[in-house]
This record gives C-alpha cells, structure tokens and sequence, in this order.
C-alpha cells in the first residue's frame, strides 16, 4: 500500500471525494493512486452509493479514506453526502475507474492557490497505452489551460476529474440528484453542474497539470448502452437551459445535436463505420428522451436536500 507524500505547506488542504457502487477493484486501484498524490493533510472520502458487494467498505478503510455509505444509489447523491461532509474548502470529484497521476495532488493545491478567482476546475483526462480504444469515454487531452466562462459550450472537461470550492456548491446547492447514474436521467450532473455556476458567477479553468487516465474497460455493447444514458442526461441538461437560459441552451444544442450528433452520424455514414453510426443514432435519440423534463421540476438550486433527511436515506460514517 502506498502512503502520503509529504505536505507542502505552501499549498492549502484538498479533500477528494471518490462516489463509487459495486466496483471494488477499480476502487482499490484509484485509492492506490490517490495515495500516493496527496499530502498527509489531506482527506479521501469513499460514498459508497448502495453497493451489495462487501470488499467495497474494506478497499476503503483497509487505505486510510474517510467512509460514507448511502443506502439507495445515486451518484449525485454520493457526490452531495460527499462534499457536505468535506473538512477542507477544496473538494475534488474523482471516478473510481480514474488514476491520477503522482503530480495530481501538487496540482491541484497550486491551481486554487495561484487562482483565487477561480471557483472550479477540470483536469486533463488521458488514455492508457496499453490497449487501442476505439470510442474512447471521457476523454479530454489538450496542452493548454482554458477558461471557462458563460460562452464556453464546447468539451472543457469532466466530472471524472474535476474540483471545486466548496463555497461554490453551496452557493448553487451541489449537484442535481435528478441527474447522473442511478437516476432516471443517468448522465450530464456535471454540465448541469457547470451551467449552474456559469449562471451565478462562478469563474472555471481547465488545468492540464491535473493530469489522470480514465481507464476504458467497456465492451461495444455497453458503450452504445452508455451513448444513451449520455443522451438522455444531456436531453434533460437542454430541457432545463431553455427554461433557465436560452441563449445558452441553443448553443449547447448546435454543439451537442448538430455537431456532435448529425455531422458525426453523416460522416460515419459517408465512410461505412457502423458502430459510431449507430452511436450517434442512440445518442440523438436518447436526447429526444430525456428532453421530456418533467415539468413543474423544482430549480436546480433546491434540488439537492441534506442526505440525512427523509427519504434520502441512511447516511453511515467510519472515520
């Protein structure tokens, strides 16, 4: 097992909170990683949203993290439990199947530490070289920092890999437990994240130095599976921007309908490549799904309640 790194005092402590349900061998891996990242001062949570296999509580204790268990799944859910319960102003959102690199915590100190303006921050996403990935999940590899501002629709990262001030999430209510996996909308909780602190002010960057592999392990299958969970999720996303904000929804719907929906069905189409076809036709289709918002849903901000209030279920601490 590895241990902390020495804590370097110029650099405040991070929290790093790890959402993770039945997966207790990529768990182990990111833990391994996170450990051998982070200072000595800072803390790793593990939410255990409602898993049934019991190694997933002794993965993370047996590595020194903060455990939390919600008893009904939900990754928004795991994420708010999470944060709330955060010692430090900095939280980080990792994904159990991300390894961060060595430099990963260093940066992460310094980037909020050089940038008190900035309220979040995404980090670089790589691919392991040890396989080819075809359509690879999650992916966000470029050499230069960008800031994200209100304008910003394009990819400018991931909820895999990403951090924010823990002002910020009260300041909006964290994150939406209609979204994200284990819900009826299973994708798009962090771009509704991001719209929400772009809507009140919230300046974001994209930080190279924050460097991790989000590793690729699904099947064909699954990844048309997960085309539609990203549809749906980003249906919902759209469906509530064009209550909330509209120029901002129609730009999010050129990029997310138009460019990387028909434009990448017509050239998959023009060079014979079923699979990204076909994945393109599910994504867009899931779309169509998920912009079915109930409505009458409650603002975003309101939407995420104290964990341990009823209906939210059980919250278990082992510190």
């Amino acid at each position: 097992m590895s241990s902390k790194v020495a804590h370097n005092p110029g650099a405040g402590p991070v929290s790093v909170v790890v959402a993770t349900r039945d997966r207790p061998q990529l768990l182990a891996g990111c833990l391994d990683s996170l450990l051998a990242s982070l200072s000595d001062v800072d803390e790793m949570i593990v939410v255990d949203s409602g898993s049934v296999v019991a190694p997933v509580a002794s993965v993370a204790l047996e590595r020194g993290a903060r455990l939390l268990r919600c008893e009904r799944p939900g990754a928004s859910l795991a994420r708010n439990v999470g944060w709330r319960a955060a010692r430090h102003e900095v939280v980080a959102f990792v994904d159990d199947d991300v390894r961060v690199s060595k430099s990963w915590g260093q940066a992460l100190r310094g980037v909020f530490l050089d940038n008190p303006q900035v309220g979040f921050v995404t980090g670089r996403l790589g691919l392991s070289s040890s396989r080819v990935v075809e359509r690879p999940v999650a992916w966000f590899d470029l050499d230069s920092p960008i800031a994200i501002g209100p304008m910003q629709v394009g990819d400018f990262g991931h909820g895999a890999n990403m951090a924010v001030r823990k002002s910020a999430l009260e300041l909006v209510g964290g994150f939406d437990q209609a979204l994200g996996p284990g819900t009826r909308y299973p994708a798009a909780e962090d771009l509704d994240l991001f719209d929400r602190l772009l809507a009140a002010g919230v300046r974001g960057m994209y930080e190279p130095a924050l460097e991790a592999l989000h590793l690729q392990w699904r099947t064909r299958r699954q990844l048309v599976q997960l085309e539609w969970r990203y549809g749906i999720g980003q249906g919902a996303r759209l469906a509530r921007l064009w209550r909330t904000d509209r120029k901002r929804a129609m730009m999010v719907a050129r990029r997310a309908i138009y460019q990387d929906g028909l434009v990448d069905l017509a050239k998959a189409a023009r060079q014979g490549y079923e699979f990204a076809a076909i994945s393109a036709v599910v994504r867009l289709a899931g779309i169509a799904v998920g912009a079915s918002w109930p409505p009458g849903s409650a603002p975003a901000k309101y939407c995420c309640q104290d964990p341990r209030s009823p209906g939210q279920g059980q919250l278990q601490r082992s510190d």
